[in-house]
């Protein structure tokens, strides 16, 4: 007797800038394996990252990171995020945020992503947690082109470093990416990691591995009752141009 197969399509909308997204998709990873423990059923699992910016003032330029969270929050706020975020990423088995660092514009990070979405989108995923672990955990800004063209080459998307060097230099993905983030607005996503569990049960913030596990239970229930009742889950995230750790 073959177990029965559950299909769970996800769609995340999240940003290299979040520290939330880092540590919402670990969270969501975790869940999904402490779930698959759980239950004998098998799990297909379908995830999608969509592109959406955070700070639409920020220039390729990469500049200080520090500098700018000093200028932002100032200092002693700064330093209490930097805390908040060392003691949230704990909880995943993530090392603390890194000092210093750069911070740059995410968009051109995006394009490759969006580009690994269409082309291989089996490797978005791996690729993005690269990605986001080389912001925060290193403080690689995400508009490095030697990092994106290393990450890329590195899940497959270009053959060498030097065709992706010639990608990125180009304008590939530029529309896609800008009409992903006009979709997020119409959608009314103000803030990320924002997930659509089965096109049509949202949840938003990094809400714990544990709260991950019961949604995805609470979701199969209603699949199976049939029962389009809305989720109302709402926690920790990062608004736009407001990079913040906020408690909820």
């Amino acid at each position: 007797m073959t177990n029965a197969v559950r299909s769970l399509k996800i769609d995340v909308t999240s940003d290299a800038l979040c520290p939330f997204c880092l540590l919402g998709l670990k969270q969501l990873e975790l869940a999904i394996a402490r779930y698959r423990e759980k239950h004998a059923e098998s799990l297909d699992i379908n995830i999608r990252i969509h592109p959406f910016q955070l700070n639409n003032m920020l220039a390729d330029e990469p500049e200080s990171r520090e500098e700018w969270g000093v200028r932002k929050f100032g200092p002693e706020r700064f330093a209490a995020v930097r805390q908040c975020l060392n003691d949230k990423f704990a909880t995943v088995g993530l090392p603390e945020i890194a000092r210093g660092g750069e911070i740059s514009s995410s968009h051109r990070s995006h394009r490759v992503t969006e580009y690994a979405a269409h082309v291989r989108p089996e490797v978005q995923l791996p690729l993005i947690m690269d990605l986001y672990e080389a912001q925060h955990l290193e403080g690689i800004a995400p508009s490095d082109k030697n990092l994106l063209a290393r990450l890329s080459t590195k899940h497959g998307l270009f053959a060498t470093e030097d065709e992706a060097h010639e990608w990125l230099d180009s304008d590939a993905y530029d529309i896609e990416v800008r009409k992903a983030y006009q979709h997020a607005q119409k959608q009314g996503i103000t803030g990320v990691p924002f997930f659509v569990f089965q096109d049509k049960y949202a949840a938003s913030g990094a809400m714990g591995v544990d709260q991950f596990v019961d949604i995805i239970g609470e979701i199969f229930k209603r699949e199976k009752a049939m029962s389009p009742q809305p989720l109302t889950v709402h926690e920790d995230q990062c608004n736009i141009n407001d990079i913040d750790c906020s408690e909820r």
